[in-house]
């Protein structure tokens, strides 16, 4: 259950820091890690060399693209309302100066 938890709140985690939080021996940490991804219970890719463990999936390039996309939309829109209250800045400090 532990390490459900720990790979919903972690990208990445050191070994280390998983001993710690498990309270566990590394090759315990290790054993119900990988049974864990085995039984698809979580993602995980573990780097021993580095000691380190990805709990991120990779996401394929169509959701890379859609969320592109969605960011820049989300850009544009802000621009748009931008430029517009500019406008409306500047037609009230025209009129202002009229009066």
């Amino acid at each position: 259950h532990n390490i459900r938890v720990i790979a919903k709140y972690y990208t990445r985690a050191s070994t280390q820091r998983l001993t710690e939080l498990l309270d566990l021996p590394s090759d315990d940490v290790e054993r119900f890690l990988s049974k864990a991804v085995v039984d698809g219970t979580i993602y995980a890719r573990i780097d021993r060399p580095a000691g380190v463990v990805n709990f991120a999936k990779p996401s394929d390039s169509e959701e890379q693209l859609n969320g592109w996309a969605s960011d820049v939309s989300k850009l544009l829109g802000l621009v748009e309302k931008t430029t517009h209250l500019i406008a409306k800045e500047e037609i009230v400090n025209k009129i202002a100066r009229a009066i």
